[in-house]
């Protein structure tokens, strides 16, 4: 490179560099996966910056390349570290932001973070009947289960009859409990999916912190919902209660089949904790043990705290439905009601939506 020299023209200096010259080449260099297949096919995957002066190259496996001149999207390299920010994106699997250093001095091109990607979660809903007559059978339990065969999981898979409202680290604690009514109300409005205001008929025994509990199609759905704080005037007349969680269903005031109690929750057996992070909307916990019984905590005693029934109950008509399923390849199943029973493992198929998984008891 030439030595700078300056050139005034009229009342302007102009500092010029004859023969300056620029490589433009590959930035950050990687390669993603699939965090439940290994090795990642999404022909529509792409990396974003945001950045005009850095685009990119993505192959359907998972390759990219951020490519770009160095020497002006990262002028002071040599003085500094710097950053740049990545959004992994590919149909059906969940957003990735990854906050890529760029260490100072470093060659080009850098190595990317290691990453994977997130499928996103389907449902697995069906009918269960009795074996033999094919009657529909109401009131089944559905619970996910540890593979039978040996050897022994160390991280086990717990089914939630709903979602997660919250993000949680790997390492949160969850923890069953014991439910036990402290009083109830009615719904004096209609509360619609991702609503976290109920407006009440008494709000008499509420505070911050308080676990409210919402059931509606005879217990199919039951759901709860922490309280932030309460909405203007008097606990004892109608008011709003503002939660912290965002409810996953609709619920109608007025029917007798919609019923809201007030709930205090009491530790029942040894804590896990949580093995991979959880997303909001995982309908699954993979923890250091298997959380199977009537109701679990999440991040108790924290802002983020939230209670959930565990695994599906089967309607009326012998329907039952599990949201939220992913995180592994495979799921066993277990439904049961009374004598009868049956266990079913399941390759859990990603690229549907819907997964239809029947069970017939005996």
């Amino acid at each position: 490179m030439a030595t700078p020299h300056q050139v005034q023209v009229g009342n302007l200096l102009y500092t010029v560099v004859d023969d300056c010259t620029s490589s433009y080449r590959a930035i950050v260099t990687g390669a993603v996966t699939d965090e439940i297949l290994g090795e990642l096919y999404a022909p529509e995957f792409t990396v974003d910056t945001g950045r005009a002066d850095l685009p990119s190259k993505t192959t359907a496996n998972g390759l990219f390349a951020v490519t770009g001149y160095p020497d002006q999207s990262f002028p002071r390299h040599s003085l500094q570290n710097d950053t740049v920010w990545l959004k992994l994106k590919a149909p059906g699997f969940r957003e990735l932001l990854i906050k890529q250093p760029i260490p100072l001095g470093a060659a080009f091109p850098v190595p990317a973070l290691p990453a994977s990607l997130r499928r996103l979660p389907v449902r697995i809903q069906g009918r269960i009947v009795n074996d033999v007559t094919r009657a529909p059978i109401s009131g089944a339990v559905v619970l996910s289960i540890d593979n039978p065969h040996p050897p022994p999981p160390t991280v086990h898979t717990t089914t939630m009859r709903t979602p997660l409202y919250f993000d949680h680290a790997s390492g949160t604690a969850a923890q069953l409990v014991t439910m036990t009514v402290v009083g109830g109300t009615t719904l004096t409005a209609d509360v619609s999916a991702g609503d976290k205001v109920l407006n009440l008929l008494t709000r008499t025994g509420l505070g911050p912190n308080s676990i409210v509990q919402l059931t509606a199609a005879s217990q199919v759905i039951v759901e709860y919902g922490v309280v932030d704080h309460l909405g203007p005037g008097a606990a004892a007349l109608p008011g709003q209660v503002i939660l912290r969680n965002a409810l996953n269903h609709s619920y109608v005031h007025g029917l007798v089949t919609t019923t809201l109690k007030f709930v205090t929750a009491a530790p029942a057996g040894g804590p896990a904790t949580l093995a991979i992070d959880a997303n909001a909307g995982d309908g699954v916990l993979r923890a250091t043990h298997l959380l199977n019984g009537a109701t679990l905590v999440v991040d108790s005693g924290t802002p983020t705290a939230e209670y959930h029934e565990v695994g599906a109950l089967s309607d009326s008509d012998g329907f039952y439905g599990l949201d939220g399923v992913g995180r592994v390849p495979e799921i066993f199943l277990f439904a049961s009601q009374g004598a009868l029973k049956r266990n079913v493992p399941w390759f859990i198929e990603h690229d549907h939506a819907v997964n239809v998984v029947d069970l017939r008891l005996s």
